[in-house]
């Protein structure tokens, strides 16, 4: 367990997004510089190999998600835009260069064709990429959108936000399904663990809350950052099984944490800044980080899975850097294509229940097909 590498990003520029592929060790990387980078990872994390560079956007790069077969990358920027990238020829397949009227903070694959992005206004917006406008939209949410999270076995879209509310949207209907109490904290981040009954919700002030799947109102159950074992914001949760979470915190330490009975395991590892994105391998073995100080760092936890109970011994210290591989590279790589001129759709009004008339929708082949 440990560090193993570092790979720095041209120029120093902060990853705001990062994800890796669910089969291969891919890890996509969206930069502040609007730049997007796609990384092959060695074996146990040992290397970081630049396979796609491009700049598909002309201000920061927040989101990067890949699609469930891997063939295409999502990503959405602060210059309002959102597109579908296929990996093998480096080209976008989709785009909506003003999908939002304010910059878009994170975006979501809802099964092959969906997508679902998130502003900096609270503000929802569901697509189908074989269509140009967008199929639905949401407003109930007053602030930035910090998180989306999508259950495909019940085809609903849970939605986070700093102006503390969890929104959950069932998009069979086209509706809002749920909506918590107004919460103390800003909600940061989402993940779902213990089969999908469990919806986790990172908080600025260092709590972990947890909702049970189909009840809203309220937390269920509160990790305290004590129990964490920091007090900063929860910047970004990471599943590694449905017992052993990866928590990147503001301090800049990575931590492991059991949930039920909850509990710190160890501590995976630090950057010098505060910690920014996290994300984990489709085999719970590799961890990517960024921070602030413009580097991603790749660490092995193969060793945290399996202690729920107490089982192993959990790395109690952050490891050093032992390794590095260096991206300065210019900018001449970028994309040069020609941006076609997708037109976004009129604004629609805010969908209340009841007010979708056409029958439910399906997120297969067909998603969408019967709107």
């Amino acid at each position: 367990m440990g560090f193993s590498t570092e790979i720095k990003c041209p120029s120093g520029a902060v990853a705001f997004g990062l994800d890796f592929h669910p089969s291969e060790r891919l890890l996509a990387a969206g930069l502040i510089s609007g730049q997007l980078r796609i990384f092959r990872v060695g074996e146990g994390g040992c290397s970081g190999k630049r396979e796609l560079a491009a700049r598909p956007h002309t201000e920061a790069c927040r989101s990067v998600r890949f699609d469930p077969a891997g063939t295409h990358l999502l990503s959405c920027s602060s210059d309002c835009s959102v597109q579908r990238r296929d990996i093998e020829s480096n080209q976008p397949v989709w785009r909506m260069r003003r999908a939002h009227d304010s910059s878009i903070n994170v975006c979501v694959p809802l099964g092959p064709h969906g997508v679902g992005t998130g502003d900096d206004d609270g503000i929802v917006h569901v697509w189908d990429v074989r269509q140009k406008g967008r199929i639905m939209r949401f407003v109930e949410h007053a602030d930035l959108v910090n998180d989306l999270h999508f259950s495909l076995d019940k085809l609903q879209l849970a939605c986070c936000s700093s102006d503390g509310h969890l929104s959950v949207y069932d998009l069979r209907k086209g509706r809002l399904e749920a909506r918590s109490d107004e919460l103390e904290e800003e909600l940061l981040c989402l993940a779902t663990m213990k089969g999908g009954k469990k919806l986790l919700a990172g908080t600025d002030s260092g709590v972990i809350g947890v909702f049970t799947w189909g009840d809203f109102g309220d937390f269920s159950d509160r990790m305290t950052p004590k129990l964490i074992g920091c007090a900063d914001a929860v910047q970004t949760i990471a599943p590694l099984d449905d017992h052993v979470m990866l928590v990147a915190s503001a301090d800049g330490v990575l931590r492991a944490i059991a949930l039920h009975p909850s509990r710190q395991l160890g501590q995976v590892g630090c950057h010098p800044e505060p910690l920014e994105k996290l994300a984990v391998d489709s085999e719970a073995a590799i961890a990517a980080t960024s921070a602030h100080d413009g580097v991603i760092r790749l660490w092995d936890v193969r060793g945290f899975t399996g202690l729920r109970r107490g089982r192993g011994t959990p790395a109690t210290k952050p490891s050093r850097p032992s390794a590095s591989e260096s991206d300065d590279d210019s900018d001449d790589d970028m994309d040069k294509e020609e941006e076609e001129a997708v037109e976004a759709s009129p604004p629609a009004k805010k969908l209340k229940k009841g007010n979708l008339k056409k029958g439910p929708i399906s997120l297969d082949a067909g998603f969408c097909d019967d709107l």
